[in-house]
């Protein structure tokens, strides 16, 4: 069961921003809860597990490099932050129900009616499916509270773990490419079609 909570503020209009059902809560205090994990979105609060945790290792599959000083770390968060108040991009810090920092998940407004999905999971909380529950919970709430045609899901072909949870969502791959990330790997990467989730 997922179950998410929020206050309330007025409709965003950015352009490029996502495009909501009805008028959104605000989302700094958005809190979507699953049976084992919570997605908030990322403060200052989580700085200093990301920048240990987001390590060469997590990110050899992915795009942005890891930090070398804790300030890129902050300028991340503030960021992503400043996103979140445009409706472009939410950035959520994901824990267990105690408290305990897991990982980060994203959905990025970058085309219209089609947001991507992201996750990486610290190496510790490994093998225990822990991002396939995150990025349903993330799934189920933008599939109820977006106007969505489809999500998009990219991921290298040897990640095969998260080439696992874009399936047990119904992804199907519908595009292969070549990206060199920002630390210099080749990434292979194939994109997911991900369909919403529906409620009746």
């Amino acid at each position: 069961m997922v179950t998410a909570s929020w206050g309330q503020v007025e409709e965003n209009k950015t352009v490029n921003s996502f495009r909501f059902k009805a008028t959104p809560g605000a989302l700094d205090t958005l809190k979507i809860s699953g049976e084992r994990v919570i997605l908030m979105p990322v403060s200052e609060q989580f700085a200093d597990d990301i920048f240990r945790e987001f390590t060469a290792e997590i990110t050899r599959f992915m795009m942005p490099p890891p930090a070398s000083d804790i300030s890129e770390t902050l300028e991340f968060i503030q960021r992503s932050q400043e996103s979140l108040a445009r409706a472009e991009e939410l950035v959520f810090a994901i824990t267990d129900q105690q408290g305990t920092f897991l990982g980060c998940a994203g959905l990025h407004a970058r085309e219209l009616r089609t947001p991507e999905l992201g996750i990486w999971i610290k190496k510790s909380a490994h093998g225990q499916c822990l991002g396939r529950e995150a990025i349903r919970c993330l799934h189920a709430w933008a599939s109820q509270h977006l106007i969505v045609d489809h999500f998009v899901y990219p991921v290298d072909k040897k990640n095969t773990a998260s080439r696992r949870i874009a399936e047990s969502l119904g992804g199907t791959v519908i595009k292969e490419q070549e990206v060199l990330s920002l630390s210099g790997n080749l990434l292979d990467e194939v994109v997911y079609r991900i369909p919403p989730r529906t409620y009746a």
